[in-house]
């Protein structure tokens, strides 16, 4: 890989990633919603996107932690802006089939419907998956393990903390249509055999 590509490419991902969200958030907030926990969803979501971006953006622009550089070789800082830019793919894909379903925390608006569609006819969390990915993507294009451990860190305690509330909100709203939907996908990862067929697709 050539010495000059991984710093702009990384930021091209940045900004790719931040214009994505900026474009949906407009039409969430614009939306009156009904949302749990928000004091803690407000310090989750700022901590995910702070957790990335500062320890991404101080690489780029400087020398200041190249003392956690690894030794990695050229095979996976390609792998690593393979997973970057196919991130942030799935992140449009995930992003369109939401619409205005999207929330960047635990709400839900009052005409809220069940996704079952694109990535969510496979996995149920398809954006938290898409996170590590990116952080992955990351890590092996810097060859730096600042941008492996401290958003790594950062999205684990998101998944933790409120991967349980959220499907409780969801099962709560939707009760048997999200439990048929439930038993063939799953959370993170596609279940090995297919997922169940039955149930609505969101429009």
């Amino acid at each position: 890989m050539p010495a000059w590509l991984p710093r702009p490419l990384l930021l091209l991902v940045l900004v790719a990633f931040v214009a994505i969200r900026m474009v949906y958030e407009r039409g969430w907030r614009r939306d009156e919603r009904e949302g749990r926990h928000d004091r803690r969803e407000h310090l989750l979501t700022v901590g995910v996107a702070l957790s990335q971006a500062v320890p991404a953006l101080v690489w780029i622009s400087s020398d200041v932690l190249a003392a956690a550089d690894l030794p990695l070789p050229a095979s996976l800082r390609w792998l690593g802006a393979l997973l970057s830019v196919a991130g942030i793919g799935l992140f449009v894909w995930i992003h369109a089939t939401l619409g205005a379903n999207f929330s960047p925390r635990l709400d839900m608006r009052a005409d809220h419907t069940l996704v079952t569609a694109g990535p969510y006819h496979f996995v149920r969390h398809p954006m938290y998956t898409t996170n590590v990915l990116l952080i992955l993507g990351y890590a092996l294009l810097s060859a730096n393990a600042v941008l492996l451990l401290v958003p790594g860190l950062m999205i684990t305690v998101l998944l933790v903390v409120r991967l349980p509330d959220e499907e409780a909100m969801m099962r709560d709203r939707f009760g048997e249509e999200w439990r048929r939907w439930a038993a063939g996908t799953g959370r993170l990862l596609p279940r090995l055999r297919p997922p169940a067929s039955s149930g609505p697709h969101a429009s």
